[in-house]
């Protein structure tokens, strides 16, 4: 699926005369944790269009966006401009991806977004694990906005950092930075644009020849109550939650995953026959762990992935106890 962004679909804000000037001045006031607030407020009913670049390592990507929403229910539809054609369109929970040869498939994504991937977490949630700081005002995609910082309050995680537009605070650029300033991740509009009415034509495949309605529907496979594996985190950093909270795990491809509201990690635990590929690396923002356990007479191999520092995924997989 795709790599983290953070969050990020935004609303549109019509602002003119003098309403525009008492935004202006509305905004002097915020404090960091308030701007952060406007925007996680804001993002259900965003309306806008734009292309944005994505960084993680040396790798670029170009995407062209469009968000809006409709019925009460989010639409977006993304386009990978680099490449093979890649195409992937939102309608509420259902999510369709448009592969190069044109095949479509649907997916079931409660509660996630392509371009976010994850709502963002409350600051209440947030201020558990980071300190909010104003950085100051910029200029991106020819609009001027605010940046914040969320610095970690433990040497366990990395910084993040937003720039909110003024006027709309929808966040035109995000980074993922380690503590001592090396940007892992980015995200920045190079073209951004509000819109007051949503335009359905804007969120048909843009794929010639293609039908969402004709798209097959992914199966979601379910394990037996014989095929589980019963373990647990003895350690993991503040303010993490468990996002399943199933406490299980099937035996193959077993995945729990856990958000502080900005960052997630994966842990898969399952059976093996040996152990192979042990070790910890991380590349681009995401690190990731292998380690093995004996219990029972069987080997189980722990994976720990995600947009955290590799000492901590490895400290994470050292953690899990079989049950």
């Amino acid at each position: 699926m795709l790599s983290r962004f953070f969050a990020v679909t935004v609303f549109l804000v019509s602002l003119t005369g003098i309403q525009g000037v008492q935004a202006e001045e509305n905004n002097q006031s915020l404090t960091a944790q308030g701007w952060y607030e406007r925007m996680v407020e804001k993002a259900p009913t965003a309306t806008y269009e734009g292309i944005f670049i994505h960084q993680a390592g040396n790798q670029m990507q170009s995407v062209e966006i469009v968000h809006g929403s409709y019925d009460g229910q989010i639409w977006e539809r993304l386009l990978h401009l680099d490449g093979p054609s890649r195409e992937i369109i939102r309608r509420g929970e259902a999510l369709y991806c448009i592969h190069p040869d044109k095949s479509v498939e649907q997916l079931q994504q409660k509660g996630s977004s392509p371009f976010g991937n994850k709502p963002l977490g409350s600051s209440r949630q947030l201020s558990k694990a980071y300190q909010f700081r104003l950085i100051g005002q910029q200029r991106i995609a020819g609009r001027l906005v605010m940046g914040i910082q969320l610095v970690p309050v433990d040497g366990m995680r990395h910084a993040y950092q937003i720039w909110l537009d003024q006027q709309s605070y929808v966040p035109l650029r995000t980074e993922l930075m380690t503590l001592k300033g090396k940007v892992l991740e980015r995200y920045q509009f190079s073209y951004f644009k509000m819109s007051v009415n949503l335009d359905k034509q804007k969120f048909e495949p843009r794929s010639q020849g293609v039908e969402l309605d004709m798209a097959k529907v992914g199966e979601v496979l379910k394990a037996s109550s014989e095929d589980v594996l019963e373990w647990r985190l003895n350690w993991m950093p503040i303010g993490f939650i468990d996002q399943g909270a199933s406490g299980h795990a099937p035996k193959l491809s077993a995945r729990r995953i856990y958000s502080d509201g900005i960052v997630m990690f994966s842990v898969y635990v399952e059976n093996v026959d040996k152990v192979q590929d042990e070790g910890t690396v991380q590349a681009g923002p995401t690190a990731l762990s292998v380690q093995h356990k004996q219990w029972q007479g069987q080997t189980h191999r722990i994976t720990v992935v995600g947009e955290v520092p590799p000492n901590t995924a490895a400290r994470i997989a050292q953690s899990v106890e079989l049950l």
